[in-house]
């Protein structure tokens, strides 16, 4: 099984140790999983990003940018790079969209790779295109099993 990862970044109110806690126990809950896929962002990508690892698994990167490592700064940046470094890596191609579309591109790419998507996602709408409402809906247009860990409420399901 192949698991893919969107969520949020950087939201006021998140206990990531209990986000990680719930990764953690989807993962064990799905049973073998042969790979891991995320893009490797500051919050739930990297939090589960680190999950996949611990548990053995390959992990790889879908890298959105040629130079998407500008969006990183201090100890994220500093993960982001230990991350790459253990992963294998797929760059999506950038065309003539926007940064947005680059990260919605990816966040496709994601779900069109894997059987299962974990959503670390409070059910708001995206902040901007490419967010993991847009990518959650993208899920749901094609029918993966999406895992819900709502990191406001502080509840798990399905979607």
């Amino acid at each position: 099984m192949i698991v893919g990862i969107t969520g949020h970044q950087n939201r006021e109110g998140i206990d990531w140790r209990w986000v990680r806690s719930k990764i953690r126990d989807e993962l064990k809950s799905l049973g073998h999983v042969e790979e891991g896929l995320s893009s490797l962002a500051e919050g739930a990508d990297q939090v589960f990003a680190e999950c996949i690892l611990d548990r053995g698994a390959p992990l790889r990167a879908v890298i959105p940018t040629d130079h998407y490592v500008k969006y990183f700064r201090g100890r994220s940046r500093a993960t982001y790079l230990k991350l790459v470094d253990r992963a294998k890596i797929d760059k999506i191609e950038g065309g003539l969209g926007s940064e947005q579309d680059a990260f919605l591109k990816a966040g496709r790419y994601i779900v069109d790779h894997s059987d299962v998507i974990i959503a670390v996602w409070d059910q708001q709408p995206a902040q901007g295109k490419g967010g993991t409402a847009d990518v959650v809906a993208y899920a749901q247009q094609r029918e993966r099993d999406v895992r819900l860990i709502n990191p406001i409420d502080k509840t798990v399901g399905k979607i």
